[in-house]
């Protein structure tokens, strides 16, 4: 199963905007709040071989494969991570179908 960690960090307005943006998620348990330095996040960030620097605002993923760090994409409609040759959707655009104009015979 696959967990999503929002790394998190005092004064980081993108990782605040992020975190409204994915109240739901956040509430629901799909998405777990880490502080950028608490144990559990350093662990993770080691397993994913991240160096020291993390730009924000970023996701660790942990799944069978193992544990990526991520960038997140958001605006107000879909929230996105790019883990390396991956795009994952946190939050996509609620009640929306893409529409296909008719074609005409």
């Amino acid at each position: 199963m696959r967990k999503i960690y929002l790394l998190d960090d005092k004064d980081c307005t993108p990782c605040e905007e992020v975190k409204k943006e994915l109240e739901a998620e956040i509430k629901s348990g799909k998405v777990e709040v880490l502080s950028i330095t608490s144990d559990e996040a350093l662990e993770l960030l080691e397993k994913a071989g991240a160096g020291d620097e993390v730009k924000f605002p970023s996701a660790l993923v942990e799944d069978e494969k193992g544990v990526s760090l991520c960038q997140i994409y958001y605006d107000k409609d879909v929230t996105l991570m790019a883990c390396g040759n991956e795009i994952i959707a946190i939050r996509e655009p609620k009640g929306e179908t893409p529409t296909t104009p008719p074609t005409e015979q």
